[in-house]
């Protein structure tokens, strides 16, 4: 028997006198070094063997309790991400240092064009259609109501990140709601994304057909269908597949940068060609206040569609430094504030321009070709398709990734690479074949963005604990059920309206 091994049962108190001194002290180092001679040294190929780290997790006594409590394992968590986004934030060349003083990684700024960067896209272009179906004004109701929303989505999923310790979104739906609710927001996280990485590629496919078909000199096989998606399928190549491989989104905020003053610039010549045409017709196209029935419906899936941006609300914030739950509000107010500005330009000049005559996007009613500011913009435009492309497909990965139980951090960059490559390529296949973008956006927008902006935050917080109305008081109690039921209408109602409207379509 082993020299320390005593015949006393577990758990009945700690070795008597007579039994410690028994204990061997020569014989029990003996079998203290056997034991660690059991365990071999973990060596790598063509490395020598070196001792295997363990985790700060492990550092700890096994019975300091205190030291395994919820708080103070949420508190190593934080501390090893901010030691990522410490050295992350050094910077690696001149340009990064230069750059470094504008939108710094993980600073609020950068956090938030980032999050407006995902969430302009495909939309803007939705948003003279939008108000076409809902009506002027009530379209501007729908804008001021969803962006409180969406505001106050990310003040909930900011807490519950903060309560949790953990930057995934699935991963808190489990920690939270249980197993099976992590598995339906992976799949609506990933039809959303999914829906808008379709939509970039039918917008890259419009923003082409625009230059071909209005151009003069255009070879007449690339005004043809097939044509233009073989242009389509060569810029994919080179300039929308490479953004999709990145590991981490703040790599992609110099892109963000420019693709958001280019999407300005867009904005500013659409209010430019309304003033100097839609505005000057005589007479001037119909504008609806109000419009009813289920071409009402329809708009606010689109809206719902254009603000989400919730999807890459745990990247930003496990990657923002210092964050907090003040600092991830003013980042997501800096970018929904921006989207809202622009898309109210967007829509509303957009809409004054060409009237009841815009069903579908907007890219379809210019001529860049003949008017060269809008060239210019479709220009912009094309870059802001590849950023958002690249934004949409970290999501698609995570809720893959999700189901498998692992992460990026996990994933080999070849891995990663051969994964968002093929999803990619299926969305380009789906974006060649599908005509009209605004299937995409009433199906996409009405179900899966009702769920992941609006239904799931409110349960999440509800879930968090402590949720009552003398805890969290008033407007908090009210708001979260306020985004709760607007987040159930929309899936509802906005999934209903955009089937029926593609039946409609259907039957001409």
């Amino acid at each position: 028997m082993s020299a320390f091994r005593s015949h006393q049962p577990y758990g009945e108190g700690r070795p008597t006198e007579h039994q410690t001194d028994d204990v061997d002290p020569n014989a029990l180092r003996e079998e203290m070094d056997q034991m660690a001679d059991s365990y071999p040294v973990k060596a790598t190929k063509g490395l020598p063997e070196v001792e295997e780290e363990i985790s700060s997790s492990d550092n700890g006594h096994p019975y300091d309790f205190d030291y395994y409590t919820p708080e103070q394992r949420v508190a190593r968590m934080d501390q090893e991400r901010q030691e990522r986004v410490n050295r992350r934030r050094v910077p690696a060349n001149v340009f990064q240092r230069w750059f470094n003083y504008f939108l710094p990684y993980g600073g609020v700024l950068s956090s938030g064009i980032n999050l407006a960067s995902s969430c302009i896209g495909a939309g803007i272009i939705a948003l003279p259609s939008a108000f076409n179906s809902s009506g002027l004004i009530m379209a501007l109701i729908y804008m001021v109501i969803i962006v409180y929303l969406t505001i106050y989505s990310y003040v909930l999923l900011a807490i519950v990140a903060q309560k949790t310790g953990l930057r995934n979104y699935e991963q808190i739906v489990r920690a939270l709601m249980g197993p099976g609710a992590d598995y339906f927001l992976a799949f609506c996280l990933w039809f959303l994304s999914f829906g808008a990485e379709i939509s970039y590629a039918i917008s890259l496919k419009d923003v082409l057909s625009a230059f071909l078909e209005n151009s003069p000199t255009a070879p007449a096989y690339l005004k043809t269908i097939s044509g233009e998606r073989v242009i389509t399928f060569v810029l994919w190549c080179g300039f929308m597949l490479p953004l999709c491989l990145p590991k981490e989104i703040n790599t992609l905020r110099y892109f963000s940068s420019l693709a958001i003053a280019f999407i300005i610039y867009f904005v500013i010549a659409m209010v430019i060609h309304s003033g100097m045409n839609g505005l000057q017709e005589s007479p001037r196209p119909k504008i609806k206040l109000f419009n009813t029935g289920n071409t009402a419906i329809g708009g606010l899936a689109t809206f719902l569609f254009a603000f989400i941006s919730q999807l890459n609300a745990m990247e930003v914030a496990g990657e923002m430094h210092k964050f907090s739950v003040k600092r991830m509000t003013i980042a997501s107010t800096i970018g929904v504030f921006l989207c809202f500005v622009l898309y109210l330009f967007a829509g509303l000049f957009g809409y004054l321009d060409f009237g009841p005559k815009v069903t579908g996007s907007a890219l379809k009613m210019y001529n860049p070709i003949q008017d060269k500011m809008m060239g210019v913009g479709y220009g912009g435009i094309m870059l802001k398709l590849c950023v958002g492309y690249g934004l949409h497909m970290i999501p698609v990965r995570d809720a893959i990734y999700h189901c498998f139980h692992t992460d990026v951090h996990h994933m080999k960059w070849w891995k990663n690479a051969c994964v968002c490559g093929s999803m990619a390529a299926l969305s380009l296949i789906c974006g060649l074949f599908i005509p009209r973008i605004n299937v995409v956006f009433g199906l996409v927008g009405g179900f899966a963005g009702g769920f992941i902006g609006y239904i799931y935050p409110a349960l999440m917080y509800m879930y968090s604990g402590n949720w009552t109305f003398s805890s969290v008081g008033w407007f908090h109690y009210f708001s979260t059920y306020f985004l709760l039921i607007v987040g159930v209408i929309g899936v509802v109602w906005g999934t209903a309206s955009a089937i029926y409207d593609e039946v409609m379509a259907e039957r001409g």
